[in-house]
């Protein structure tokens, strides 16, 4: 797996609506995307995966796909452009 760090800029976290919105971005991936926090890893495209995670805001979180690295960037890009996250 292929992963990097991000740091999260959606101002609730992610949380609620961010959440869900995260989730569908990420579902529209062939490629299994995870996301770990404090050392819990979850499936990135489960709503209630990353609820669990209790991601807040300003929190950097690592992302890792089981792909290319320009699978990672593609997943990375669209996260950023989506303003769930921002690179470190």
């Amino acid at each position: 797996m292929k992963s990097t760090t991000v740091k999260v800029v959606s101002p609730n976290g992610f949380t609620g609506d961010t959440v869900n919105q995260l989730t569908n971005e990420l579902s529209k991936f062939k490629t299994k995307i995870m996301l770990k926090y404090q050392g819990t890893t979850t499936i990135a495209n489960s709503s209630l995966g990353v609820m669990s995670l209790g991601v807040p805001a300003d929190a950097t979180v690592q992302i890792s796909v089981d792909g290319t690295p320009d699978d990672l960037q593609t997943v990375v890009d669209a996260l950023v452009a989506g303003k769930f996250v921002t690179t470190l």
